[in-house]
């Protein structure tokens, strides 16, 4: 190959586009694990909270992801899950703060497929004896909805995966009960 002959011009833009998925993977690589980071530090501290409040731990802590009707406690996010021998208790990351639902406010806790447009369950929701509804994305829902279930007393309730129970107007589609 001649040293003076003229570059092929495709290689310009093959080279911008792998210099822009070089960049584009370091700066993803970076928000994950300042993500990640962010998650350890919230949990540890609302661990370190409930412990000097004197919660006592009976099931948790556990990540999940909290999915909640609008206008009652915000819409959701990710954080710690416990269950205290009174209360959920579940520590957001961002925004930082903390949802308390007593377990005397709560009617049961069941499984769906579906919940607030989200599809692919099973996610534990939690209906309040006021009829709201929180659910919660995590891993094995069915020992939540059974500890939770036996706490407050609705041990007959059925637990089973249910078909969207609850679902925002203008989210539900076609196909997917």
């Amino acid at each position: 190959m001649d040293p003076n002959a003229p570059m092929d011009p495709i290689i310009y833009p093959i080279l911008i586009c792998a210099g822009s998925l070089v960049i584009s993977s370091l700066l993803l690589t970076y928000a994950v694990s300042w993500i990640t980071i962010a998650i350890r530090k919230r949990r540890a501290a609302a661990l370190k909270s409930w412990r000097e409040r004197g919660v006592e731990i009976r099931l948790g802590p556990t990540q999940v992801n909290f999915l909640n009707e609008p206008r009652m406690f915000g819409v959701g996010g990710n954080g710690t899950l416990i269950m205290s021998d009174t209360a959920l208790h579940f520590a957001q990351v961002s925004p930082e703060r903390e949802i308390v639902i007593p377990l005397r406010d709560i009617d049961r806790a069941f499984l769906a497929k579906r919940f607030n447009g989200r599809i692919g369950g099973p996610f534990l929701i939690i209906r309040r004896k006021i009829g709201d509804l929180t659910g919660f994305q995590m891993p094995n829902p069915q020992k939540w909805a059974d500890a939770i279930n036996q706490r407050v007393g609705a041990v007959g309730a059925e637990t089973a995966l249910e078909a969207a129970p609850y679902e925002l107007p203008g989210t539900a589609q076609a196909g997917n009960a």
